[in-house]
């Protein structure tokens, strides 16, 4: 019923966002930032041995020289990479450094969200093998100052997969991981002030995205240590029901404008939730029945030292006429991106 058909292959590590008329992507330590077919390109510091490993795509990849987020923000980019938070001002063309993290060098992709009135808010995303406390952040001023909104105390979680607003309660959900009692969905306020804990720490409320609808949020497993499936819960009952399993962890999903759900799994170390060693790209039209789209072959290289496979979709209102994919460790696609549509046969 659906074919996946390649527009273009570019040569960007990853592309960020894109949606009418704006893209933003980057390879290294350069962001490219297009917004009404004006380019500016934005250098990020470096230290002197990363500007020599930062050559290679295999070294850049090793040391993790590739990763950064970025968030467009009316004419400005906040940036993550390597431990500092940035404010690139689009108008002057300057470049600030707003924030230090604690423990991590960067967030998942699609983990940095913002209210209607323009708060923005992230948690820290890092190894935290010593289980220190885990900040969250909150902007209230468009990405120019930040301040520690909510902090988890130490031993609670390893880290802060996501934080994300649900328009139909006016609330921010936290997701965090990894291990058993790690696992939570975190519902409060803007402010942090009334806070309620969903799930009981275990792999099924191990997730990296939410999905809301009026009446239920869905996300998709993420977890190697057991099968990854959909799991629906219900907000007025608040149980869940388990959808379709998965062929591994699920890091990243994309909402389409026209209706379709996208969603790939992770290719990570051999445990009981990896099923053959692929990455499977999924489609779904109705949150319910997820149909398989495209298979890739993990590259082979170790993944201890050069990453997990994964495919990763750009943020920004996107059709299935006209969307964006990026990918890490797939045979063929490393560090490469792609704008894609969907041939939808209807009958």
């Amino acid at each position: 019923m659906f074919e996946l058909k390649i527009k273009a292959k570019t040569d960007k590590e990853i592309i960020h966002y894109a949606e009418s008329g704006t893209l933003v992507s980057s390879k290294g330590n350069t962001i490219f930032f297009k917004k009404n077919q004006v380019i500016q390109t934005v250098k990020l510091p470096q230290k002197a041995i990363e500007k020599i490993f930062g050559w290679f795509r295999l070294s850049r990849r090793a040391l993790r020289l590739d990763k950064c987020n970025v968030v467009p923000v009316d004419n400005n980019l906040i940036i993550v990479r390597q431990g500092n938070v940035y404010l690139y001002d689009g108008e002057k063309e300057t470049l600030t450094q707003t924030l230090t993290l604690r423990n991590c060098r960067n967030v998942l992709h699609q983990s940095i969200n913002k209210t209607p009135e323009g708060y923005i808010y992230f948690g820290e995303y890092g190894t935290n093998t010593k289980r220190l406390n885990v900040p969250v952040y909150r902007s209230k001023n468009r990405g120019k100052t930040w301040e520690e909104i909510y902090t988890f105390a130490p031993g609670s979680i390893k880290h802060v997969h996501g934080c994300y607003y649900d328009k139909y309660t006016d609330k921010i959900w936290v997701c965090t991981g990894d291990f058993e009692g790690e696992n939570w969905l975190i519902v409060a306020d803007k402010d942090f002030k009334n806070i309620k804990k969903i799930g009981d720490g275990q792999q099924k409320f191990r997730t990296c995205r939410l999905l809301f609808t009026p009446d239920e949020v869905h996300w998709v497993m993420d977890s190697p240590l057991e099968p990854s499936h959909h799991i629906i819960f219900d907000r007025t009952s608040e149980s869940i029901k388990v959808g379709s399993r998965f062929h591994g962890p699920v890091w990243y999903l994309k909402v389409l404008t026209d209706g379709y759900y996208l969603a790939a799994n992770s290719v990570e170390e051999p445990g009981e939730g990896i099923i053959d060693g692929k990455v499977h790209l999924y489609i779904s039209k109705d949150l319910k029945t997820w149909e398989e789209l495209k298979v890739f072959e993990h590259d082979g290289l170790p993944i201890g030292y050069f990453k997990y496979a994964v495919i990763g979709f750009a943020d920004g209102d996107q059709s299935s006429k006209d969307f964006y994919m990026f990918f890490e460790a797939i045979k063929g696609y490393d560090g490469k991106s792609l704008q894609c549509e969907l041939s939808i046969d209807k009958k």
